[in-house]
């Protein structure tokens, strides 16, 4: 899911829909004189799948979110310092003392790509491809539809008036990305902006793609919003490839130089995966950065539109037979702790949230015979009094989860439940989650500084295409804290009725919920220039403020070559040590 903005006044403060976005301290994030000020050399990263769309609007993925980011700017963006929205194509803004109309000014430098100016125009045009029900965009849509069409005052100015008084509203104008009329309009969108996205308002073009294999984002010399003041220094690397590579086989080849950081780490990868020259001389860096990112969920969504998964008993059951403790020593070498909210930085340090479901293989069989499966069939697997055998499949994506799914199969097993792995690319995963073709799917989602539960957890979404409510989760009781919601400004208040809603979900079990961290894990080639906090007080990523040092780049060179040691850097960053923050 995108974490994008966030605001102060009048307590405004949300991050909008799904989605990983790079937030920055502003006075800790301004790249140094000298490397911030020249884009310098190609940057190598990894991903594991090749995005079936870059289109965002269409591909809610985190990979397609990246690159979209990077091509369409937004109105605004967020000072991660002040939690207040900064300038970028919105020059000015101001807002109706009823909070529900919004004037934007747009700024008379921003152009897309090819010199065009960005007008008003482009962002009605933006706001009508989306909110066209034959376009693929029924996430997004979901938030542009609490504002009514935009009303365009002059070539430069627009008017959004809100439908009703909500807190994400000033969030939805901030926040979503503008796309160039001119070059979009006319066009199919949900095929033609698939494999290349036209020239955008952002500091990159996506300039160069290898279906399957790699593709290339290309930084704009003479931008226009490096004039801004808050963007001196940012955005500093000339080219970023993004190879497409199995994380096994990559993350060898990032060992051999291929890739200059790596982040799909196991805990395996961490502990016993990293003893090797490179990490001991420290010509590749490892670290554990704590901060205040706000953190997700994963675990495995149950389709309760699929009958065997009505049964809260049954639901439950199968919760009692996903033994936790044994994979968190066993195959995750103690790095994580189970999870047992859809919330968890929600709740203060000390503070509990919900009891855990503890591995219990005779509770799962009492449930089992009361939800109606009391006898066995012949291949030793419990039936209903109609022959109906107990079982479903888990669709799922990466390799590296199967040694923990199949000690959940093996446990099924042996309670008389059989449970069917099935491993499809991300793209056919996505398919079959768009069309909620799954009995139970393995999935995380990204969590927000300050979240709108709608998305994922009303009723009213669980049968659009392409959505969010993947269990199909429906409580009356949650709808209606959900739409309590909206005219409720203080980020508190809110967040005390979002654990009331948090202990019913949990208590409905939707979801098998897996474990968590407190941190964030990243390994990289020590030839960077970058913060001190490595990361943004809330945020995870390295593209905006991260650069190349010449120096630590032919020092790395040197080192490798001689088969010497570079100076240590440390394992663990906890951000207030460096912000100077309590």
């Amino acid at each position: 899911m995108k974490n994008k903005r966030v605001l102060l006044l009048i307590g405004l403060l949300v991050v909008i829909a799904v989605t990983i976005y790079i937030l920055a301290s502003k006075e800790l994030f301004v790249a140094k004189p000298g490397p911030g000020s020249v884009k310098t050399d190609e940057l190598t990263l990894h991903t594991s799948e090749f995005p079936k769309s870059f289109n965002y609007y269409v591909n809610n993925s985190v990979d397609a979110a990246q690159v979209f980011d990077l091509v369409y700017a937004t109105l605004m963006e967020l000072d991660d310092k002040t939690l207040e929205y900064q300038p970028l194509i919105a020059e000015s803004w101001s807002i109706s003392p009823d909070q529900k109309e919004i004037t934007v000014k747009i700024n008379p430098a921003a152009e897309w790509s090819d010199g065009t100016p960005i007008t008003a125009e482009d962002v009605k045009f933006t706001y009508d491809v989306i909110m066209n029900p034959e376009n693929l965009t029924s996430v997004i849509r979901m938030y542009l539809g609490r504002l009514n069409p935009p009303e365009i005052i002059d070539e430069r100015t627009v008017k959004f008036t809100a439908k009703t008084v909500h807190y994400k509203n000033l969030e939805v104008v901030a926040g979503f990305n503008i796309l160039p009329k001119h070059l979009m309009e006319g066009k199919d969108f949900n095929k033609e902006f698939n494999m290349s996205l036209p020239g955008g308002s952002g500091p990159y073009d996506l300039t160069e793609i290898k279906e399957g294999r790699y593709y290339v984002l290309t930084r704009k010399e003479n931008y226009w919003a490096d004039q801004l003041p808050h963007r001196q220094g940012t955005y500093n690397f000339k080219r970023i490839r993004f190879r497409v590579m199995n994380p096994v086989v990559a993350f060898e080849a990032f060992k051999k130089g291929e890739f200059d950081i790596y982040t799909e780490i196991t805990a395996k990868r961490w502990v016993n995966d990293t003893d090797s020259e490179h990490f001991e001389k420290n010509w590749l860096v490892k670290q554990k950065i704590y901060n205040y990112a706000p953190r997700g969920f994963q675990g495995l969504a149950l389709n309760m539109r699929r009958p065997l998964f009505q049964d809260l008993r049954v639901r439950r059951a199968i919760a009692h037979l996903l033994n936790r403790e044994l994979i968190l020593e066993k195959i995750m070498y103690g790095e994580y702790k189970p999870l047992t909210s859809y919330w968890p930085y929600l709740y203060e340090k000390g503070e509990k949230s919900n009891p855990l479901i503890e591995f219990n293989p005779e509770q799962a069989k009492s449930l089992l015979r009361e939800a109606g499966y009391d006898r066995l069939d012949q291949t030793g697997y419990l039936v209903n009094e109609t022959g109906r055998r107990l079982e479903f499949s888990v669709a799922y994506v990466s390799e590296e989860s199967e040694k923990f799914l199949t000690v959940f199969v093996e446990d099924c097993k042996n309670a008389g439940v059989k449970v069917n792995l099935e491993r499809y690319s991300w793209a056919t995963l996505i398919k079959k989650m768009d069309q909620y073709d799954f009995d139970a799917v393995m999935i995380g989602w990204s969590g927000t500084l300050f979240p709108d539960p709608e998305q994922l957890w009303h009723s009213r979404h669980i049968n659009e295409p392409g959505g969010s409510n993947l269990p199909a989760y429906q409580n009356p009781e949650v709808d209606r804290l959900i739409d309590s919601l909206p005219p409720i400004y203080d980020p508190a208040k809110r967040a005390e009725i979002i654990k009331k809603i948090d202990r019913i979900i949990y208590q409905d079990v939707p979801y098998l919920l897996f474990w968590e961290a407190d941190y964030s894990r990243i390994f990289y080639k020590n030839i960077f220039g970058r913060p001190e906090t490595v990361f943004s007080k809330y945020g995870s990523g390295i593209i905006k403020y991260w650069w190349i040092d010449p120096e630590k780049a032919e020092r790395y060179q040197r080192a490798v070559k001689s088969r010497q040691a570079l100076p240590a850097e440390p394992v663990e960053i906890h951000y207030h040590d460096y912000a100077g923050e309590n």
